[in-house]
Formats: structure tokens, sequence, C-alpha cells
């Protein structure tokens, strides 16, 4: 199988799960305010989605091993250096992996955001995060404006962030 029809099936699920299965109702949706969350950084800070309060964030869930997180990470990397400097950051939350997994994965890509770590899980159940990539688009006032369940494209992302005054 070819990797456009994995992720194309990956994608279908995801949103057969939110849409059917009773899933949508879930506490973090656009135009609610985003629950704020502390969780340990992979380099041994603690990364709260508070401190970013004034920035747009881009709250992405993911592990080393999601083969649709792997072709957004590149993407993500070229957003985040066009618009850093703009008031745009990314929160990369992995899922449930020991920082010896992840730090080696985040080095080799050259992903230069921030990382955090919750490897019990916990935010990920707040965030109703059922499957991986989910990303939440938050505001400077702290508010999720879009979300993506499945891959998130620098196109879409790009998008977004220009109905926030962020690029083009």
């Amino acid at each position: 199988m070819s990797l456009a029809v994995v992720v194309l099936l990956i994608t279908g699920f995801l949103v057969y799960t939110f849409a059917f299965a009773g899933n949508s109702g879930g506490v973090v949706e656009p135009g609610k305010k985003a629950p704020n969350f502390e969780l340990p950084g992979l380099n041994g800070e603690t990364v709260r989605l508070s401190d970013y309060r004034g920035q747009v964030v881009l709250v992405n869930f993911w592990a080393t091993w999601c083969k649709p997180c792997q072709i957004e990470m590149p993407e993500f990397q070229a957003v985040y250096e066009k618009y850093r400097d703009n008031g745009f950051t990314i929160l990369g939350v992995n899922q449930a992996e020991p920082p010896e997994l992840v730090r080696p994965y985040v080095e080799e890509g050259g992903y230069s955001w921030t990382f955090a770590l919750d490897e019990k899980g916990k935010i990920s159940e707040r965030y109703a995060v059922y499957g991986i990539p989910q990303s939440y688009l938050i505001d400077r006032d702290g508010k999720v404006v879009y979300m993506w369940l499945g891959i998130a494209t620098q196109d879409s992302l790009e998008s977004q962030l220009a109905k926030l005054g962020i690029g083009a």
C-alpha cells in the first residue's frame, strides 16, 4: 500500500471516530478556551501552555512511531522558522514515550520548537486525543480556533495563521 493510501485510511478513521463515535463533544474544540497543562519538557524544563499566552500556539500531539507525524513535522519546522519571530510557536506533546527515545528523534530531525512529554497520557486524555497526529491552533487569548484530526499541512497551517494576522 502506498503511503498516501495509508495516510488517507488513518485520516478517515480519525474523522469517523470524532464525528460518529461520540467524541465530538470533547472538552477541547474550536471556540473554547484551551485547557492549560503543565508537562516536563524534553530538556528538563517545565512546559506550561499558559506561559505562551499572547502568542499563537500550535499544540501538536505526536509520537516517534507515527508515520503521519513524520510527514507533517518537517512542514511544521518550515512554518516555525518562517513565523516564530511573528508571535507563533509550536508545542509538540509526545505521546507516552520516554525522553531517551524522543530526544534523538527530535535532534536527528532538526526540530527546534518546544517539546513536552505526556508519558502518562493525562493531557492527551484531557484534550480527547484518541488518534495522532492531532493538533490544535490556539489564538493569543488562549482560545482554540482550529483543530486538525490527522495531518496538518504547511499550506493549511499557514492559511489558519493568516486568519490570525501572521503571514500572508
